[in-house]
Parts: structure tokens; sequence; C-alpha cells
């Protein structure tokens, strides 16, 4: 007897469920690969181009212009702070000043006029007696005064600036002005520079390395044009960057152990700075 429809569908179900009972296949576990250690050594010296550079430099310059009546010195000569060093014609500015204290004088004996007590006869009591004068009259005779006052400060104040004094004890590098000149404000007369104390600024030290470089940390400086090294420490580090080439680096400073002898501003230079 041939088997019936249904009975063969039972049969394939019953097949299909004792399959999946089974016990299922064991799966591989993935191996895991450990992170490699970095084999980049800790840097222990930074490198770095520099120059050498003087511990002062100014540039000097008028507020005010005017005609040169006088240039005191002359280029390589050690001046020391305070000394003159150029003087513009200041006849103006002196009767200017002159004024002013003609005034003053004025102003305050206005005031001591003002102040006195005059005297006047009481007929009453057939006596002199003395009457104050009025205290605003005294008043605008002291704020007069005190105008002039600084009038006069302005006007010296002015006449000081005809002469160009020298802030430090230095060199004069550059004289860039001569007696008949006229110069303007702003216009760069004389560049003066501490010759004797020189520090080395780096030029090309890298954000990636600056941030190993400490305050304190000792550094070994070479330079080609004296073919020697000398030994200094780090004394300072810019908080802020510059740019060369597109790359962002930062300036520090390196002061060396006394003054190298033949060592003159401007010789290009290299530092190794210990980081340890």
């Amino acid at each position: 007897m041939k088997p019936s429809f249904s009975r063969i569908i039972a049969v394939s179900v019953f097949a299909l469920g004792f399959a999946g009972c089974g016990t299922p296949p064991a799966t591989t576990p993935v191996p895991t690969i450990p992170p490699e250690a970095s084999s980049t050594p800790t840097p222990t010296q930074v490198q770095a181009s520099a120059v050498v550079v003087p511990t002062q430099e100014s540039r000097l310059s008028y507020l005010i212009a005017g005609l040169v009546e006088d240039v005191a010195v002359t280029e390589g000569e050690r001046v020391q702070a305070g000394q003159a060093l150029v003087r513009l014609q200041a006849s103006e500015l002196e009767y200017t000043v002159s004024a002013a204290e003609a005034a003053l004088t004025a102003a305050e004996l206005e005031v001591e006029v003002q102040s006195l007590r005059e005297k006047e006869f009481n007929f009453g009591t057939f006596k002199f007696q003395y009457v104050s004068p009025p205290a605003e009259k005294i008043e605008e005779a002291e704020s007069r005064a005190e105008q002039s006052r600084y009038a006069l400060q302005a006007a010296k104040a002015t006449l000081a600036q005809a002469t160009l004094l020298a802030p430090f004890e230095g060199t004069v590098v550059e004289v860039n002005t001569s007696p008949g000149e006229y110069v303007q404000p702003g216009q760069v007369v004389i560049v003066l520079a501490n010759l004797e104390h020189l520090r080395i600024e780096t030029t090309d030290l890298s954000e990636l390395h600056v941030s190993a470089v400490k305050v304190g940390q000792p550094a070994m400086v070479s330079v080609e044009a004296l073919g020697d090294e000398f030994p200094g420490t780090v004394t300072a580090i810019s908080p802020i960057s510059n740019t060369l080439g597109g790359d962002v680096v930062f300036k520090v400073t390196v002061e060396l152990e006394g003054k190298p002898p033949g060592l003159l501003w401007g010789m290009s230079a290299d530092v190794d700075i210990n980081v340890q």
C-alpha cells in the first residue's frame, strides 16, 4: 500500500527536527594581536640652529619732529646710561618753557592778591577792620595757577624730548642722522646695544621638541666661526611661536658662561640642549 501524502510530510518534519538537535560545530576564536611596543626612544637632547644676539638692544627715535642740531656720538663709541646722544634745535621749545614759567608766576601772584584780606573803615565802631574776599575769587585764581603748573610741566617734557638720551650703558652700533637733517617721529636715528653681554637665541626649534625643553637645562653651543663649543644654560622659552618655512618654531634663550673671545653679534650657532 502506498504511503499517504500527510504521512510523508510528518516523517520529513521529524527528520528535520532530529537533525536540529545535533551538537553545533565549535567556533574558532579570533586571535588577538598585542600592540607593538613603541620603538621610538625618548630624546635626551634637542638640537636647533641659533644666532648670537645682545642682551639689550634699542632702536632710538624721537617722539617729535625737528632739525638735528648736534650728534654727540659716533659708531662704536661706548656710552653711559643717561648720556646725550643727539640734540634737536629747541629755541622755540625753550621759549615755550619761558612763557609757561612767566604765566605760572603771574598766576601764583594772583592767588596771593586774591587771598589778601582787604582793610576797610567801620563807621559804626570808628575802626579799621579786615574783610575777606569772596571764596570763589580765590578758587578761580588757584585753578588758573594749577593749570599754569600743568602747562609748564608739559612744556618742559616736550623740551626734554629734543635731547635723545642713552637708556642703558652700551655701544653705539649705528648712527643714522647728521646735523642739519630733519627727522620725523619714529625715525630710527641711533641703534644702541650691550655688546659686553651676548646670548644665544634659537631660530628653528620645532614645536615637536619645545615641550621637552625646560628653563635651567644645560646646553652646549657650537659657534662655527670660532671653531669651538661653549657651555650654557636655558634661561627663557618664548610663550609664543613663530613661523619658519611653514613650520611652527619657538625661540629658546641660552645664556653662556662668560663671553667667549671673538664672539660677535649675528654669528650663527648650533645648540644641543640636554633635556634628560
